[in-house]
């Protein structure tokens, strides 16, 4: 009986002991700053350039699949997670005593007069092809909406036969050891009979607007009748959709043909594409099927650079319309937060995610915006916004005397190929169009990539949060960890997120006093290689993806609108982004700019492409 007292009194004693230490270890985690740091309301303290890298080891296949099981234990939740939380620096914003208050939504009001201009509505008389400028002759010609318009004006095809030509497409894409994996669920039907309606409205000369018959497709993330709004993932969306998501009303309306569900990073949590369920798989790149699309509108930017539908929509909470845009050498905008809006969306992080098109060309990008834009009521985020201008009948031939604002610390922070490039686009198109560029420096960049990562993890948290514990199993290993780790994100972490999103607001205001447009590379890299384990369980590699948001995030958490335009290729034929940032509400000065910028590229033709006329 002694023996026995006094073995359980040691292990009660080690017990303790041991929870003692966990909670201490906790403790010295979750809180390792001991020195408080006063922001002034409004005001940088400092202008040192202090972005940095997120560095946590690559995992892939069954390492991950285990790994993502511990994460979900006990061991995971107390001990491994908070190492990786404060690796990733994300409590970093508990160092300031801020006074500026919170901003939940990125509401800005307009800065200059020519926001609140009100032009042609999005229905006006269709522009004419022959106004479009023609291409270089060394340049590769993607399948545009001007193109299939005056297609059909010449007789040379109709809606109906092009969308047969797709759907044919979409099969062959997926066959092979190694699918395309870019549109994810069609119906032949569905597709055909809206062909045939625009075909019948083409023969009697009734066109609804320039879009009439032109083939669309919708990342996952949108409720589009008669398809499931799965979100990426295998038990979402069991049922049809009975009502289609705003964006898809609008397109329907302008007479556009949805052809089918473009792929997507499970729950939009990853930048790559990889996306091994059985629903969906892995989105490859066109310009070369051994690398990753970006995400996490993957299979929307695949769509498009294969040249399967010349328009896709997809969302962007944290880069994931341009960041797959640039990888996939295609044109990609996020709108003005509030622009456009998310009803009828799953909302994964309500105040970080923009719906936005995907497309061929930036004058298709502006078509497209001009529908898609404007206030919804079903939306009163965004009722309060400035009429949208018109973006269908751009030029380039008068933006002189333009100055675009360069961070040269920012914009250097990447690959040097990457780099190089976008640097040679930027002077030429300088040199141009008569701008100036401008050094600018964007203060508390770190301190608002962490704000940014917070405010998305919370909301994702969030997401769902009643059912996620039941279907835990069912998600990729790669999102399982992205969620468990969400879920550590306090109140605490929250609010000063919103108070680091108001302090960035306060600075891009100033800066866009002296300058139109901030510029950077889209991504500090191109498309990452797809890992040979990834294909069952998938491949989480937090450190690519940290850096692959490195110039998106400051628009997601800031609100302000963002256009990526193809730049060129690096040494192994991938494509490289530019991007350009604007004040709230100046798409059309963004649209101005990226159409300069894209005659001065030569685009080239993807490894994997379908001519569809």
């Amino acid at each position: 009986v002694v023996q026995i007292t006094t073995t359980m009194s040691l292990v009660v004693a080690g017990v303790l002991v041991l929870g003692v230490l966990v909670v201490l270890f906790r403790r010295w985690l979750a809180d390792p700053y001991s020195k408080i740091t006063d922001k002034p309301r409004g005001k940088a303290i400092s202008t040192v350039y202090n972005l940095g890298d997120l560095v946590l080891p690559k995992l892939a296949g069954r390492r991950l699949l285990w790994f993502s099981r511990l994460l979900d234990s006990v061991i995971g939740r107390w001990l491994v997670i908070p190492i990786a939380i404060r690796q990733s620096n994300a409590l970093m914003l508990r160092r300031f005593r801020m006074s500026d208050n919170p901003t939940y939504y990125p509401i800005v009001k307009p800065l200059t007069e020519r926001c609140q201009v009100n032009f042609a509505s999005a229905y006006a008389e269709m522009e004419r092809p022959e106004r479009r400028q023609p291409p270089s002759t060394d340049s590769f010609e993607f399948t545009s909406v001007t193109t299939l318009a005056e297609a059909y004006r010449s007789g040379t095809a109709t809606p109906l036969s092009v969308v047969e030509a797709i759907l044919s497409a979409i099969e062959s894409s997926d066959m092979g050891p190694k699918p395309l994996r870019a549109i994810v669920q069609f119906n032949k039907e569905e597709a055909m009979r809206m062909a045939g309606e625009s075909t019948s409205r083409l023969k009697s000369g009734d066109l609804l607007s320039i879009l009439d018959g032109i083939p669309v497709a919708v990342k996952e993330q949108f409720n589009v009748v008669p398809y499931h709004m799965r979100v990426g993932t295998t038990f979402l969306g069991e049922e049809p959709s009975q009502t289609d998501a705003t964006v898809v009303q609008k397109l329907r309306e302008a007479g556009a043909v949805i052809v089918g569900i473009a792929n997507m990073h499970e729950l939009g949590t990853g930048t790559t594409g990889c996306n091994p369920n059985r629903y969906h798989g892995l989105s490859r790149n066109p310009y070369n099927v051994n690398y990753y699309t970006g995400g996490s509108s993957s299979g929307s930017a695949a769509a498009v650079a294969a040249g399967l539908v010349p328009i896709a929509i997809g969302a962007d909470g944290g880069g994931s319309v341009r960041i797959p845009a640039s990888m996939c050498g295609v044109v990609g905008l996020k709108g003005t937060f509030g622009r456009i809006s998310e009803f009828g969306a799953a909302v994964t992080a309500s105040t970080v995610m923009h719906p936005g098109p995907l497309c061929s060309t930036v004058e298709d990008a502006a078509i497209v915006y001009n529908v898609i834009a404007g206030p919804d009521p079903d939306y009163p985020i965004g009722l309060n916004q400035p009429a949208v201008t018109d973006c269908q009948n751009l030029d380039s031939d008068h933006l002189l005397g333009l100055k675009f604002g360069v961070d040269w610390r920012h914009f250097e922070h990447g690959n040097p190929e990457v780099v190089d490039c976008c640097s040679k686009v930027l002077g030429q198109l300088a040199k141009t169009i008569g701008a100036q560029v401008v050094t600018i420096e964007i203060p508390e960049l770190e301190e608002t990539r962490v704000a940014h990562l917070a405010s998305m993890l919370a909301e994702m948290a969030a997401f769902r949060h009643t059912e996620m514990a039941d279907v835990a199993h069912l998600l990729n290993p790669e999102t399982l960890v992205n969620m468990t780790s969400a879920r550590e994100i306090t109140a605490l972490d929250y609010m000063l997120s919103q108070q680091q999103r108001t302090r960035i607001i306060t600075f891009l205001k100033d800066i866009f006093k002296s300058v139109d447009v901030i510029v950077t590379p889209t991504t500090p890299m191109t498309a990452v290689p797809i890992d040979p384990n990834a294909s069952e369980y998938g491949e989480s590699d937090a450190t690519s993806t940290g850096r692959s948001v490195r110039f998106s995030f400051l628009g997601n958490l800031s609100g302000i609108p963002a256009i990526s335009v193809p730049a060129g290729y690096d040494s192994n034929g991938l494509p490289v982004g530019l991007q350009f940032m604007g004040c709230w509400w100046e798409e059309r000065l963004l649209f101005q700019v990226a159409l300069a910028a894209e005659k001065l590229v030569q685009r080239r033709k993807p490894e994997v492409y379908y001519a569809i006329i």
